[in-house]
């Protein structure tokens, strides 16, 4: 397999414009749509208009209203995926898709700016993971596991949008474009030289070879929830809009690429998140192999895409500024620590 070929990346595809409805209009479309009656709330979003429904009953739903730019295709992939979560694995606590009137669960409402897809959610009690005690050795097993439960529920998952290019999809070869490479300090391009160099030639070669599925790809420590900022079980998982069909191991790669900040030591981090998914589903010598390569290649990829944000956006998150220093030291901890000792402390712990 040869690296992906990426295009350049352009502003549209990582500025997604979501509307802003009235309040008013939101309860109207829930009201009117999915039958439910309630006080409205806000909620944020990057790709959707996303507010909290609350009913006289204590109900809680989630409403989400598409930019008129996203491709009724990939809004039908994440909400089949839900639908399939929910028939392979009714106790996974994810949010589950609330059925229109017609049995359907996405209505297409049309405004000024174009055509949006209008879904409803349950919500799901907790706070985000992030925000409460940093997680011991059994919460970080807690971790793993919970990422592999949910991979066995998408297992046999197929959908026709599965394959579409974005972004955030670590093995897109978007790290090795000169458009994004180029963004960074001359330090840190020094310092990623010669890892670019390997991944090219040595490690995205070997991702033809390893077992691909569907994957949620985004479950870092704000989209995973805990019931209490004590309770280190996780809770449930939100935001199933960076989906895509990858290796497997690209799983455990972006969740262990976020929570490295939680110790010094990166393998007091990765290990005990892999050794929790290996009791669910076993990881293959050739994924524990290539596991440490994928972290390093995602926090590459997302220290570029903050940088494409903070340079071309009118109105950049703070976290595109805020995180890159503690990005770049995360990749300077992984680049010193051994690759073998780190292959063979996960394989002794997954056996």
């Amino acid at each position: 397999m040869s690296t992906p070929a990426a295009h350049e990346l352009t502003l549209q595809e990582m500025n997604f414009d979501p509307p802003c409805w009235p309040e008013e209009a939101l309860r109207a479309i829930a009201a009117e749509h999915f039958g439910i009656h309630g006080r409205c709330q806000p909620l944020p979003g990057e790709r959707d208009q996303n507010a909290r429904i609350s009913t006289a009953g204590g109900d809680d739903f989630v409403l989400k209203i598409s930019s008129a730019r996203a491709r009724p295709e990939v809004v039908d992939f994440h909400a089949q995926a839900l639908l399939h979560i929910a028939a392979h694995d009714a106790g996974l606590p994810v949010p589950r898709m609330v059925p229109l009137s017609n049995g359907g669960v996405i209505v297409p409402i049309h405004s000024a700016t174009g055509v949006h897809q209008v879904r409803m959610l349950t919500w799901l009690p907790g706070v985000c993971y992030q925000d409460g005690v940093a997680p011991t050795r059994r919460g970080l097993r807690a971790v793993g596991a919970f990422l592999a439960r949910l991979d066995q529920a998408l297992q046999n998952f197929q959908h026709p949008a599965a394959g579409y290019w974005m972004p955030w999809d670590v093995t897109n070869g978007l790290i090795f474009k000169p458009q994004l490479q180029g963004m960074l300090s001359a330090r840190v391009r020094t310092m990623l030289k010669p890892v670019w160099l390997r991944l090219e030639q040595q490690v995205y070669p070997q991702l033809a070879g390893l077992r691909r599925q569907v994957i949620h790809q985004d479950a870092h420590a704000a989209n995973l929830l805990r019931l209490t900022p004590d309770d280190e079980a996780v809770a449930g998982l939100i935001d199933f809009g960076d989906m895509v069909h990858g290796p497997l191991i690209c799983e455990l790669a972006v969740t262990i690429a976020d929570f490295l900040n939680v110790h010094a030591d990166p393998l007091r981090v990765m290990v005990p998140i892999c050794e929790g998914f290996h009791s669910l589903i076993p990881l293959a010598g050739a994924e524990i192999a290539i596991l440490l390569d994928l972290v390093i290649a995602r926090l590459i990829l997302t220290l570029q895409l903050f940088e494409f944000r903070r340079r071309h956006m009118a109105q950049p998150p703070d976290f595109v500024t805020r995180d890159q220093p503690g990005i770049i030291a995360a990749l300077e901890a992984l680049l010193a620590l051994d690759g073998e000792v780190f292959t063979m402390a996960t394989g002794e712990a997954c056996r």
